[in-house]
């Protein structure tokens, strides 16, 4: 019985002291864990205010490179609706001048055709205007040097549009050998005025207060 007794209490002792230790660990695995979760909980923050930064540099970088950009913007803006206003413009003119006329303004250019193609037999492809008239004021200027006169349409004719311009009318004159070519056209009467006149129309149309 004695020896049983004694057994029961190493027993309890071993149990005890393993309790102990076992307490124990758990004391320090809950020191640990608090640690590595003040660690993760600094790094966040770390993290979250290096990004912060970043995107502070990244919107007073945008900020700076936008307040640079502004005046070059408004230039192009101030060119673009000069450009457009002025192209409007000369196309509601030609528009309310009638046929007729555009046909003779078109016809101012014919001089410095006949002279490119002095001594040439022609051709020429009309589209948009009506083709005996044409014909007609072809014959008065360059008499039996004109060979045809044909109709066509804007879109074969190889013309390009000029800005706006709705009005597509035109002459395509060219030497029967197809050395030289003159294009006698709405859309480039259109080019030419605003390339030459652009400011002046410019000024003209907003009566003296262009926007600055």
């Amino acid at each position: 019985m004695e020896e049983l007794r004694s057994t029961e209490i190493l027993d309890k002792e071993i149990e005890a002291d393993a309790r102990k230790k076992a307490e124990k660990l758990l004391a320090n695995a809950d020191a640990e864990c608090q640690q590595l979760l003040d660690g993760v909980s600094g790094r966040v923050q770390q993290a979250a205010d290096e990004k912060k930064r970043y995107y502070e540099e990244k919107l007073a970088s945008f900020s700076a490179n936008l307040d640079a950009s502004l005046p070059l913007e408004k230039e192009r803006f101030l060119a673009s609706f000069y450009a457009e206003s002025v192209a409007g413009s000369l196309n509601d003119y030609l528009t309310a001048l009638g046929e007729e006329k555009r046909l003779a303004l078109v016809l101012t250019r014919l001089p410095a055709a006949k002279e490119a193609l002095a001594g040439k037999n022609i051709t020429a492809k009309v589209y948009g205007f009506a083709c005996a008239d044409v014909k007609k004021q072809l014959e008065k200027a360059f008499g039996k040097t004109v060979l045809s006169c044909t109709e066509t349409s804007f879109e074969l004719s190889g013309e390009e549009c000029a800005l706006l311009n709705n009005v597509h009318e035109g002459i395509i004159l060219e030497s029967e050998d197809r050395s030289v070519r003159c294009r006698l056209t709405t859309d480039q009467l259109v080019s030419e005025l605003k390339d030459t006149y652009s400011a002046e129309l410019a000024t003209t149309l907003f009566g003296g207060r262009l926007p600055a």
